[in-house]
């Protein structure tokens, strides 16, 4: 198994940041644009199962990540929790000479290095 510090430092950030967030703050505005908080939040943890499924060929997130339905079925934290957590299991059989790993991101190949890169910056905006 390989350890990714810093993919973890970007999934703490961001369950962090989750689990910061007051229960009346979910429908508040963000920077991005017309998405409110649970709508980040859904799509940042869409992502982390894109590259879950991307690698594993696992189920992906169950709703498009670029239009997150603004309704939460399940507890946030736990939301994020089980993406973050799908996606650091996922990234630990990747070796870091990795060179071709399957991303969700084009050009849908990355090294392992550069990959697991976009996946922690991912998270870490999101947060």
């Amino acid at each position: 198994m390989t350890a990714w510090p810093l993919l973890a430092e970007a999934h703490n950030a961001l369950l962090d940041t989750v689990k910061g967030v007051g229960a009346d703050q979910w429908d508040l505005s963000t920077p991005c644009d017309q998405w409110t908080v649970t709508q980040v939040i859904q799509h940042a943890a869409g992502d982390q199962l894109a590259y879950y499924a991307a690698i594993t060929g696992g189920d992906g997130p169950a709703e498009n990540p670029f239009a997150p339905s603004g309704t939460l079925t399940t507890d946030p934290v736990a939301l994020v929790s089980a993406a973050t957590e799908a996606a650091a299991e996922a990234w630990a059989i990747i070796a870091e000479d990795d060179a071709a790993v399957a991303v969700p991101v084009p050009p849908n190949t990355l090294d392992a290095v550069t990959g697991i890169g976009a996946c922690a910056l991912d998270a870490a905006v999101h947060a």
